[in-house]
Order: C-alpha cells, then sequence, then structure tokens
C-alpha cells in the first residue's frame, strides 16, 4: 500500500464507511441514511485534505 493510501484520514474514512455499509447490510439504518452519512465523511475528507494542504504550503520549512 502506498503512501497516498497509508493517512490516517484515508483509513478512518474507509473504516467508518465499511461500517456504515455494513450497518445497512444488516438492516440498522436505510439507504437515504447511508447516503447522507458517506456524503458527509467524503465532505469531511475533502475539507481534511484542502486544510493540510493550505497549512502545508502555509509554513513550508514546519516539520510533517
Amino acid at each position: 500500500m502506498g503512501a497516498r493510501y497509508a493517512s490516517r484520514k484515508f483509513i478512518l474514512t474507509c473504516v467508518l464507511i465499511f461500517m456504515a455499509a455494513t450497518a445497512f447490510a444488516f438492516g440498522q439504518i436505510t439507504s437515504d441514511q447511508l447516503l447522507e452519512y458517506t456524503k458527509w465523511l467524503l465532505g469531511l475528507y475533502m475539507a481534511g485534505n484542502v486544510g493540510d494542504t493550505f497549512v502545508t504550503k502555509a509554513e513550508p520549512d514546519a516539520p510533517r
């Protein structure tokens, strides 16, 4: 697995989407709830990436 897919944000997002899909498969949530949950997770993931990129570009000498 490459470094691109080893970030904590990506792994956490994948785990949470898998958990939501499992809850849907077992009838714990509806399809509308699954779609809303997935939409929020992906939106937060993308916002986190934008924020991370903004902070990284603002302070180029900061260690990661």
